[in-house]
Parts: structure tokens; sequence; C-alpha cells
């Protein structure tokens, strides 16, 4: 299994739809791959970037990026988008946390961050991806009017992230602890990631938040 995981690893930053930040010119590479800086989507932490490839599926016209910071996760994502004729899917090998220092000209229309880590226990409470911290970030990247995304099965960042919304006074958007009760969802809302479906068939509700600045 490591000798495996070695060579996803090493194979992937050789697929055409991969870029890595590391070497430096992450901006520079995707606008190069997509051949323009309008706005694109994100999904943050997307492992096979469920996400990503069907919401380019539903929106030909648009790119999106899925960014993970394990190589051998996208190894499956990059897989599956090429599989798919997906040209407006890129996979971007990242922290989070170099977003900021990556987008300079391209600017994030949305935001997806589907089914995080939820760290539950409050030492790890900085490293929840709606955190403040995080948030700054995603304001300085996105385009006006952009908005953010959090589809989770736990309550606590469910939760947590409402609070952070009413302390910093920000656009709440919707919000429902109970997604698929709701007779009306969007397209987007439809899509369900591999945990997602993990998760529906141990009984467990997803919810769902959507906000902006």
């Amino acid at each position: 299994m490591p000798r495996k995981k070695s060579k996803k690893i090493a194979e992937v930053r050789t697929f055409e739809n991969v870029i890595d930040y590391k070497n430096g010119n992450a901006e520079d590479e995707l606008i190069k791959f997509f051949g323009s800086v309008k706005p694109v989507t994100l999904e943050l932490s997307c492992g096979q970037a469920d996400y990503s490839i069907n919401l380019a599926k539903l929106y030909p016209e648009r790119n999106f990026i899925g960014i993970d910071r394990k190589p051998n996760r996208l190894w499956n994502a990059s897989k599956n988008a090429t599989a798919a004729g997906l040209k407006n899917v890129a996979i971007l090998i990242s922290y989070v946390e170099k977003l900021g220092e990556i987008f300079k000209e391209l600017k994030a229309g949305e935001i997806w961050i589907t089914f995080p880590d939820p760290y539950p226990f409050r030492r790890s409470m900085k490293k929840r991806l709606t955190h403040p911290d995080f948030l700054e970030i995603y304001k300085n990247i996105l385009a006006p009017g952009g908005t953010i995304n959090l589809k989770t099965d736990a309550d606590s960042l469910f939760e947590y992230t409402l609070e952070v919304i009413d302390e910093l006074k920000l656009n709440l958007i919707k919000s429902t602890d109970d997604l698929y009760s709701s007779k009306v969802l969007s397209e987007e809302e439809k899509i369900q990631t591999k945990y997602e479906k993990m998760h529906l068939a141990e009984g467990k509700k997803i919810k769902i938040v959507r906000f902006g600045f």
C-alpha cells in the first residue's frame, strides 16, 4: 500500500490538469490551463473533487478548481476529470492557507467546502475551514458578490459556522440542518460526494450553510 501511494504521489504531478503550488507559478499555470482570467469556483479539501467535476458538467462555460494538500487524494480527481473529458476542471495541490499567495489575478466567484474535517475539539478550532482566519483568506480571493458554501454532516461545525457568521455580521444566504428534508433544492445542492453518500447511508442528516461578505 505505501508503494502504491508513493507511485500515485509521483504520477499525479505529471498529469496535464494538475498544478502544484510549490512550483511557484501556480496562478500562471492555472490561467494558461483555462485560457482566461474569469472567476473560478473553488472546492476546498476536495478529495476526489466530486463537486468540481459535477459542477463542471452542469456549467461547461465556467471553470473549476479542486484543491487538496494531499497529492495521493487527487490522483482519482484528476483521472475522473480527464475521463469525463472536462477541460474546465483543474486540480491544485495546495494548503488552503496558501491560497492568498496564489490567487492575485484570478478570483473566486464561489467557494465550496464539502465535508471537511470538523475538528470537533476546541483545541483544534483554528483548523476549521470556517474559522475567521480562513474567512479572511476567502474574503481576499473572492470576486465581488462571491459566496461561500459549507456542506457537512457535523453538528459542531454547522453550529460553529453560524456563530462565526453572526459574530462577524456576514450575509447569511441559507442554512438548514437537514438539507434533504427540503422539497426545493438547487442543482448544486443536489450533488453528492463520496463521503456524503456514506453519511446518508449511515442515516446522518446533511447540513448546508451559504453565505457571503
